[in-house]
């Protein structure tokens, strides 16, 4: 039941529908051996048709589009995350840096100035 239900397959069944029926209004819209008046009919009926099946797609592509955008912000506020002093020490454990003295170049205590 829950399958009967679903979004998806309704909008892809309602899609279907939809295209079958511009294409049958399109060709008696088109058809030369009606009246007129029911050819204009057919035409209306095509239009509206197209115009829903356009509607449907557009919401699909802009739901698809929420979806990506959803994405890219969960993924910049994952980024911006900073940890502060105590919540690193309690992920890492302490931190002790160990910075090693800087070596004088053999050149420069042989080197006189000049001036």
């Amino acid at each position: 039941m829950s399958e009967d239900l679903d979004p998806n397959k309704i909008r892809d069944v309602e899609i279907k529908r939809l295209e079958e029926l511009a294409a049958l209004a399109y060709r008696n819209a088109m058809d030369e051996g009606l009246r007129m008046r029911t050819r204009e009919s057919w035409y209306q009926k095509y239009t509206n048709a197209v115009l829903a099946l356009n509607q449907l797609l557009k919401d699909l592509q802009y739901k698809e589009y929420e979806k990506r955008l959803k994405v890219i912000e969960d993924s910049r506020k994952l980024r911006r995350t900073v940890l502060s002093a105590t919540d690193a020490t309690k992920l890492f454990g302490p931190m002790t840096r160990r910075v090693q003295p800087r070596k004088k170049s053999s050149r420069s205590q042989n080197r006189k100035r000049i001036g």
